[in-house]
């Protein structure tokens, strides 16, 4: 009996996981016994390692707690890699117990093993190896504070991430019986998830700078909903020099003052870009998804640029940072309003500039939209303006996600998500089962290409596919983002190396799992589907197929509409 793998799944129950995604294995089966005891945790065998990977990864998005994933030896491990990259630099807590063989057989010619220990590399916060034990004797104080450590590193303030543990153990793997009292451990308290403090310095010199200041430009990357920072920058961005620019994925585009600012600085000409820059930027959360913005900032000289980060290390994505302020951007504003409302005076009309322009936007993207070209951002449209509110919402990435951020998420209310840390295609529909399944009641709806479903089919192997999720796949058969991004479509003749052309049906493709799929050729047919689709109590995916030509010559005119002064 391996009793170092109870202790392993006590702990992990002990300090709050939830969830343990199992890839099926026989090496890993001692960690499957003792996972399933654990009556605080809820086991889901996936059988693609990719899937398991995202599908961890959603669940640990909105739960916010460290998930398990578990897997069998050999190249079962490496599955896990793009999911745990992602996991890496979206900050998510995910625990990896891959399971191995003895480790004198180490390169000796056994079946399914190779190099375990260490081989995520630097894409993991931390790796450990647990002992194998010997003829049944167990340390199993050394395996509790292995696995406690390995929890609290993936919990660690401004570094959450995934952390690896491989699990060696030596045959037999199938007990005689599952009758085996968990050991009763002493658990030290969790992680506290306290912000970190900054230093009276830092709060004077970021005062001094916004006094100083008169265009102001706060910048709010990827992140988690998180309302007490949704209140302090909803009274932040009531001084009127403040421009608050909050991504698509932020969490936070309710408080932007122009939630469309992707298109206004992707329509706006060199010269009134160059009325509209700041004197201080001050940035904070995961990236960005528009391009247009950040070509914009890397070619600004501001006097001022303040990166508010947990992070221990500061993130200089413009290449003009002039200080770093390590704590939350909810504490460090929430102090300065404590001391400078009262004093600060608003000298400055650059909100106003900036909301005018985006009224400008709003009407030339409508003066587009009237026109029904049965296309990829008329349709992204139509649905970002049909979901329900307090849905959550996954979108893809690719051509997916920028036409959400140039549209500004216009008319949905609700949570946002996408796997922007690495900014992959693969693994976005496991991430929203992930999700749909961490959130049973509320509806869960997925925006993809065809090329990122395609990617994913994996996912739905499920035995129990979560009811309340709804896929929107825009197939344009195949990768065409390659053909109005510059650079690859200034070769035609290579294009079909970057893009992916292809004639298949994603019904026919999903035919074999049983889910119901609505495919939609046309306008007509789109609102036909669309409010049944979204009203349905089951899993179902809608696919939008376009004619190449026209989709194509739409999206060029939609994202080259010009805005001048």
């Amino acid at each position: 009996m391996h009793k170092q793998v109870y202790t392993i799944a006590r702990v992990c129950s002990e300090f709050g996981c939830t969830h343990a995604i199992i890839c099926p294995g026989s090496r890993s089966a001692p960690l499957l016994y003792a996972f399933k005891q654990e009556p605080t945790i809820t086991c889901i065998s996936v059988i693609d390692e990719r899937s398991a990977g995202f599908i961890a990864l959603g669940i640990a998005q909105q739960t916010g707690k460290p998930v398990v994933l578990i897997c069998t030896s050999g190249t079962a491990l490496l599955n896990f890699f793009p999911a745990i990259a992602e996991a890496k630099y979206q900050q998510l807590p995910l625990i990896i117990l891959s399971a191995d063989r003895p480790p004198e057989m180490l390169n000796q010619q056994d079946g399914q093993m190779i190099m375990q220990k260490g081989v995520y590399g630097k894409h993991v916060n931390y790796s450990h190896e647990l002992m194998c034990e010997e003829d049944g004797n167990s340390d199993l104080l050394l395996t509790q504070r292995i696995v406690q450590t390995a929890l609290v590193e993936t919990m660690e303030p401004g570094n959450k991430g995934p952390v690896h543990v491989n699990v060696p153990l030596r045959e037999p793997l199938y007990p005689s019986s599952l009758k085996f009292e968990s050991p009763q451990l002493a658990i030290f308290d969790n992680i506290s998830n306290t912000s970190l403090p900054f230093s009276l310095k830092d709060l004077d010199q970021f005062s001094q700078a916004f006094k100083q200041a008169k265009k102001v430009l706060l910048i709010v990357g990827q992140q988690t909903p998180d309302t007490e920072l949704s209140d302090v920058l909803h009274q932040f961005s009531k001084f009127e020099k403040v421009v608050l620019l909050a991504d698509v994925v932020s969490n936070q585009q309710q408080n932007s003052v122009v939630p469309n600012y992707d298109a206004i600085i992707q329509y706006a000409s060199p010269e009134l870009l160059q009325t509209m820059a700041p004197d201080l930027i001050v940035s904070s959360g995961g990236p960005i998804v528009s391009k247009a913005l950040k070509l914009w900032l890397k070619g600004l000289k501001p006097q001022w640029h303040f990166r508010v980060s947990e992070e221990s290390k500061p993130i200089n994505t413009y290449g003009n940072l002039t200080h770093f302020v390590r704590s939350s951007l909810q504490v460090l504003l929430t102090r300065f309003l404590e001391i400078n409302t009262s004093s600060v005076t608003n000298l400055s009309n650059y909100a106003e500039q900036w909301i005018q322009l985006g009224t400008k936007v709003n009407e030339l993207q409508q003066a587009f939209l009237s026109k029904h070209i049965w296309s990829e951002p008329f349709v992204v449209d139509r649905i970002l303006k049909s979901i329900p509110e307090g849905s959550l919402l996954h979108i893809g990435n690719s051509g997916s996600i920028r036409f959400a951020s140039w549209l500004g998420l216009k008319g949905f209310l609700g949570k946002v998500y996408g796997n922007r840390g690495t900014s992959g295609i693969e693994g976005s529909m496991s991430t929203a089962i992930g999700a749909a399944i961490a959130n049973p009641n509320a509806p869960v709806f997925l925006i993809c290409g065809d090329l990122s479903f395609l990617y994913d089919t994996n996912a739905m192997w499920l035995n129990s596919m979560p009811q309340n999720l709804k896929i929107i796949v825009l197939n344009n058969a195949g990768g065409k983002i390659f053909e109005w991004i510059e650079g690859p479509s200034k070769f035609p003749e290579h294009l079909d190396f970057f893009t992916t052309p292809h004639s298949r049906s994603i019904a026919q493709t999903i035919a074999a799992f049983g889910i119901q799929c609505i495919t939609c050729k046309s306008e007509f047919e789109f609102e036909n589907a669309l409010d049944g689709f979204i009203q349905s109590n089951q899993t179902e995916i809608l696919e939008l197929v376009f004619d190449t030509q026209i989709n194509l010559s739409a999206i060029q005119e939609f994202k080259s509409i010009q805005l001048t002064n």
